[in-house]
């Protein structure tokens, strides 16, 4: 069982005003020893001076009469004895003191342990070292302090085990701590040292992780979810155990503890209803004021007043580097609520035909820009990411068809993006779209791949030409073998099908080097390049030549 992190938890406890061993006062043993001595010494020198006296006495009494050895001798009879006594007596006191001054740190030190075990066990769970739901509220609420000053987002996640009744019924208590012990460990290790892990309650466990875009959230959400299906011995027996993951967002499903706890819990109870392993992010709204009616119909608006935009990220050709490729993604920039995140519009954009003239929009745009690069003289590769709602639409490889020819372009150049979900909500009907796109020319690729659910078999009809490697599995490729094996997994399949494959969310040296010698075909992510406006990706394709 793992220790909790350093980072797990950061900021002061509310009894963390106790003061350590380094900042309590010294005892004051040392300057009562000083003022002894001090005494002692005065004593001793007035005793000698008194001793000396005496003698000048003794001798002016007795005169010749006596000698000195005899006078000597009252002398060391008469104060001696007093001398010697105060000469011992600071040593001794000086012993008695610095095992009482001892005595007192022991205590002091076992008084410090004492209130930092008491203030450990106060906060963290007995049985998993987590923290508990106590400090877990406690660090919520700083959070949602920090973030609102500075406008960050982040995610409020539940992880609720759907079976674990039943291991403690049929294997035992004993079993069950073994596994929740397991699971927490997993849980932990799987994520971000800044990322919070608490245990909410007995078989569910709370995440806390700051991300700037839902599609981050996502990547936790898997994360923990990876973490989860690991198998845990048992006995020399391997243990799956189930869960189900409800999530909410700061600031979009509420500003205040109580609000975000509620959405994610409600969303776990969702994800309970659709079945084991699910993952469900709240969708209520409740950052901007804006309701979903005022998104929905305000996309209208925002293509025709130019508060849409579009940037491109740009797709890194190993096999050939003069190869320019990019996928297009959409921006709105609203005149009152700024900036809004993709996944806060295109899911309920998605449910009206509204998503219709949104795609045909972006795709104009986009082909727009190509013919202004070739132009140029520029040849560039853009890939645009189409819904399932597209798919259903008779008349779009048509529409196009006439774009293409209207911009000049060459179909080759032109590329689509559809997610592994989107196709299998009407298998058939996506696969007769997808094989008309195909027959104009136009480049076809399955996005978000491994997360999904189509078949192998399946996947052998599609007229695709490309696989892109969902990025969940990617960012966590160096630390964890199973995700690496599925990447290199994934890259042989495609390979074997005579796909060329792209590497989602690539964020440093260490993964582009690994995919490399996959012989993963292109690298898309941070460490390539963030998504760029029209003019940076310009500046980009010129930079490239140079």
């Amino acid at each position: 069982m793992s220790t909790p992190q350093p980072g797990l938890f950061a900021g002061k406890t509310p009894n963390e005003d106790v003061p350590s061993a380094s900042t309590m006062r010294p005892g004051r043993s040392s300057w009562v020893l000083f003022m002894v001595l001090v005494l002692y010494g005065v004593l001793a020198v007035l005793v000698i001076f008194n001793g000396y006296q005496e003698y000048q006495s003794l001798v002016a009494l007795q005169g010749g009469a006596a000698t000195e050895d005899s006078l000597l001798y009252r002398l060391v009879l008469s104060n001696g004895v007093l001398l010697v006594l105060m000469l011992i007596a600071p040593a001794v006191l000086m012993y008695l003191l610095v095992g009482r001054e001892k005595e007192l740190r022991q205590m002091r030190i076992q008084h410090e342990a004492l209130q930092s075990q008491l203030r450990y066990q106060s906060f963290h769970d007995p049985l998993t070292s987590l923290p508990n739901r106590m400090l877990l509220e406690e660090q919520l609420n700083n959070r949602i302090a920090s973030a609102s000053r500075s406008g960050k987002r982040f995610l409020f996640l539940l992880a609720s085990l759907t079976d674990f009744k039943r291991i403690n019924k049929n294997l035992g208590y004993e079993i069950g701590d073994d596994v929740l012990r397991t699971v927490a460990q997993n849980i932990v290790s799987g994520l971000r040292d800044a990322d919070v892990v608490a245990r909410f309650d007995g078989d569910v466990f709370a995440v806390i992780g700051d991300i700037n875009e839902k599609s981050e959230a996502n990547i936790i959400a898997r994360k923990v979810q990876h973490a989860l299906s690991r198998p845990i011995d048992v006995a020399d027996s391997p243990l799956t155990v189930s869960a189900v993951i409800g999530a909410a967002i700061f600031p979009d499903q509420g500003k205040d503890m109580t609000v975000l706890i509620k959405h994610a819990d409600d969303a776990v109870s969702k994800a309970r209803s659709a079945g084991t392993n699910q993952i469900v992010f709240s969708e209520e709204d409740a950052s901007s004021g804006m309701d979903r009616l005022a998104l929905i119909t305000g996309i209208k608006d925002a293509m025709l007043a130019g508060h849409l935009s579009m940037v491109y990220q740009p797709k890194l050709t190993l096999t050939a580097p003069d190869t320019h490729s990019f996928e297009a993604l959409l921006r709105w920039q609203h005149p009152e609520h700024g900036l809004l995140p993709c996944d806060m519009y295109i899911p309920l954009v998605e449910q009206t035909r509204h998503i219709i003239d949104l795609t045909h929009w972006t795709v104009e745009n986009v082909f727009s820009t190509q013919r202004e690069l070739m132009d140029r003289g520029v040849r560039v590769s853009i890939a645009v990411n189409l819904s399932a709602r597209v798919l259903d639409e008779d008349g779009f490889p048509l529409w196009v068809e006439r774009m293409i020819g209207q911009y000049g372009l060459d179909p080759a150049l032109v590329r689509f993006e559809v997610t592994e979900s989107a196709i299998m909500q009407d298998s058939e009907r996506a696969l007769q779209v997808l094989l008309q796109l195909a027959a104009i020319g136009v480049g076809l690729s399955i996005d978000d791949f491994g997360v999904g659910h189509s078949s192998l078999a399946y996947l052998s009809r599609l007229p695709v030409d490309e696989l892109k490697v969902d990025k969940s599995f990617v960012v966590n490729m160096i630390k964890w073998e199973g995700d690496r094996a599925i990447v290199r997994a994934t890259i042989n399949l495609a390979h074997d099908l005579g796909l060329s494959v792209v590497a989602e969310g690539v964020e440093d040296m260490d993964q582009a080097a690994m995919l490399r010698e996959m012989e993963c075909d292109m690298l898309q992510g941070y460490y390539i390049s963030h998504p760029l406006s029209e003019e940076q990706l310009q500046q980009w394709i010129s930079s490239q030549a140079a």
